[in-house]
């Protein structure tokens, strides 16, 4: 049985009432998306402070370079009776 005292809408009182619920979504879904941004920023900051794997690879290579140069100083000096 319909209410009596049920108001009755138009057309356009409809449109409006779904357009404010779909700026509410709006509006929300863009604070959301902003968050999700500003996550993304932040990773991006630290991906950019971690090495690569070529830089990583760079750096052993000088590493064992350095360390073979230090043990060919020790033969020298062993051999020279230095150590």
């Amino acid at each position: 049985m319909a209410n009596k005292n049920a108001k009755k809408i138009t057309i356009d009182g409809l449109a409006r009432i779904i357009n404010k619920g779909f700026d509410g979504q709006m509006e929300y879904m863009k604070k959301e998306f902003g968050n999700i941004n500003e996550r993304f920023e932040q990773v991006d900051k630290r991906f950019e402070q971690v090495a690569t794997k070529q830089q990583l690879q760079e750096v052993k290579t000088k590493l064992e370079e350095v360390d073979e140069r230090l043990k060919n100083v020790e033969t020298v000096l062993t051999d020279a009776h230095v150590l």
